[in-house]
């Protein structure tokens, strides 16, 4: 059975929070996430819960298969070419 890359939920959480222009907390406050429970999602620590993706893709425009995946072909264009510049530049 595939497993999730976790490491990689968490670099797109990071990337979409980025290009919304929230602080970790304001993001995490936005789907019912604890600030430090956030931190250890973004560190691949503590699994994406669905129902949390769920109220992130509703509320945000994304789509779990973009959290989960990293497949961006439903995502908004403002937002896909900002979260793609900051994917970009995590890479480095």
């Amino acid at each position: 059975m595939p497993r999730i890359d976790m490491t990689g939920v968490g670099r797109r959480l990071e990337a979409l929070r980025h290009a919304l222009g929230l602080s970790r907390k304001d993001f995490s406050d936005s789907f019912g996430l604890d600030p430090s429970s956030y931190t250890k999602t973004v560190d691949g620590e503590k699994q994406l819960r669905s129902e949390a993706a769920y109220v992130i893709a509703e509320r945000w425009g994304v789509s779990m298969d973009y959290l989960f995946r990293g497949r961006l072909t439903d995502t908004p264009e403002h937002l896909r070419e900002s979260i793609l510049k900051h994917l970009n530049g995590a890479d480095r």
